[in-house]
């Protein structure tokens, strides 16, 4: 299918507020199941943000996001096709390589939610979704420490110079839209070409090798190497971040990191301030339909 800028569906209003009711849905049965088979987890990034500076959405947001230690996801992985299948697709790196994406993705089956990443995907493979981090375990060692995080932020580096190379055959609008903008382009895009020599696949393989290389889930530290910082910008004690509280988020009430303002502080400085609108992230989507026809 191909997609052009008049394509480009950015929710505003009444309709964002449609498209986070939808994914609310999705996070409700998505923690319902974690709860029941006690997998252990806890809102990240801006969904953190927006539980305890909104006690919901932020409210220009589209998006959940959930942390998760790396044994919990794995049980979350083993157990999840006998218990949603029926409902939601697991999209995993390692399942869709194709994508450049290193976070899992829960999807509901029967809707779209086409983003410029999965613009070549089925749309089957397409649903509204909620987004996976995982929570590694960090060698306390230091020398062993450093090379995990630098031969990760190297991986998943390649990983994303190739999806950047692939992405620049969309048209210039939807880049345009997003508000983004990016250092050295024309470099990135041929790093990707020079990346790509080698499979994505494999990149993506040896990424969550040295994501995952540290198996000892008593390490003083955790990193979420996938997260919007990198490796090297989040790395966090373990006792702040995997031990959770309960917070409020759209009338419901999901685990939030027990040092949830100390990550906050961290991550946005002033957290409590809201940003003037030109600094807000803008999320767009290239197709989108809730069970019916799509836009």
């Amino acid at each position: 299918m191909v997609f052009k800028g008049k394509d480009i569906i950015l929710l505003e209003g009444e309709a964002l507020r449609a498209y986070q009711t939808e994914v609310l849905k999705v996070a409700e049965d998505v923690i319902k199941f974690f709860d029941d088979n006690r997998i252990r987890y806890s809102l990240s990034g801006g969904s953190i943000l927006g539980a305890v500076r909104h006690r919901g959405f932020i409210p220009w947001d589209d998006d959940i996001d959930i942390n998760m230690p790396r044994r919990d996801y794995n049980r979350m992985c083993a157990l999840f096709e006998e218990a949603l299948g029926d409902r939601y697709f697991l999209q995993t790196p390692g399942k869709r390589p194709e994508l450049g994406l290193m976070v899992t993705q829960i999807r509901k089956k029967g809707t779209v939610a086409r983003r410029k990443y999965d613009w070549e995907s089925p749309a089957e493979e397409c649903g509204i979704s909620i987004d996976i981090y995982v929570m590694e375990n960090v060698f306390d060692d230091p020398v062993r420490r450093f090379i995990q995080k630098n031969m990760s932020m190297f991986c998943m580096f390649a990983v994303s110079a190739i999806r950047f190379r692939k992405n620049s055959e969309l048209p210039a609008e939807i880049e345009a839209a997003e508000g983004r903008t990016y250092n050295f382009p024309k470099l990135k895009k041929l790093t990707g070409v020079c990346f790509g020599i080698i499979p994505v696949e494999r990149w993506i393989r040896w990424s969550i090798f040295w994501n995952r290389a540290c198996r000892d889930s008593r390490s003083e530290y955790v990193a979420i190497p996938t997260g919007r910082k990198h490796f090297a910008g989040e790395i966090y004690l373990r006792r702040d971040m995997c031990r959770f509280r309960k917070a409020a988020f759209e009338g419901d009430r999901f685990n939030i990191p027990v040092k949830s303002r100390k990550y906050l502080r961290r991550f946005y400085g002033d957290y409590m301030q809201i940003p003037p609108v030109e600094k807000r992230e803008k999320h767009i989507f290239l197709e989108l339909s809730y069970g019916g026809q799509g836009r």
